[in-house]
């Protein structure tokens, strides 16, 4: 009975991110059940990280599914469309997974306290539209010149804006919080 709770708890859970990440709406029609059923299979695999060589992979892993599974919806104006559907972003596949394991890992401490503390660390910040134009100007890089949405960024933008996150927490908060206390904070200032 207390495992079938614990997944109904993660079900919930994902369910629920999916939903806050507000990017449901973005896919294709019924590709939010196929996003919650590949993280209902992959989230219990980031809980037993043994280091952050591992979470990469995985997470490396999820975005490479996501981005040959997923795609955008397509957008329609006065009776045409105006953006016909593709396969989603690296940007778009690691934002859904990023709020998914923020919200298990930080929010609900899922496997246990003890674990959720040693994951946290290496956990990546959700990236979000206001958080990469943010970053875009206070720090020159030509590699972010290349994208202004989240639907432009690849896997090497998403990387360096991943360590921009990581510089910044140094420069502007003295290494004292993680990526995902990082995402929540611009969140609320960027998007308030």
């Amino acid at each position: 009975m207390k495992q079938k709770a614990k997944e109904v708890k993660i079900q919930n859970i994902i369910d629920m991110a999916v939903s806050f990440s507000a990017m449901a709406r973005v896919f294709e029609k019924g590709s939010a059940e196929k996003i919650k059923a590949k993280l209902n299979e992959t989230v219990e695999d980031f809980f037993s990280l043994k280091s952050s060589e591992e979470y990469y992979e995985k997470h490396g892993n999820f975005c490479s599914w996501f981005t040959s599974n997923i795609k955008t919806a397509e957008r329609w104006k006065n009776d045409e469309i105006i953006k016909k559907s593709h396969f989603t972003s690296w940007g778009q596949a690691a934002k859904v997974l990023d709020i998914v394991l923020k919200v298990c890992i930080y929010y609900c401490n899922l496997p246990s306290v003890e674990d959720s503390s040693r994951i946290l660390i290496w956990l990546n910040g959700a990236i979000d539209t206001p958080i990469m134009e943010d970053l875009k100007m206070r720090y020159s890089l030509a590699i972010l010149s290349q994208t202004n949405t989240i639907e432009s960024i690849d896997r090497q933008i998403y990387e360096e804006l991943q360590k921009l996150i990581r510089e910044d927490i140094r420069k502007s908060f003295n290494n004292e919080i993680f990526a995902v206390q990082y995402d929540d904070m611009k969140w609320r200032e960027l998007n308030r």
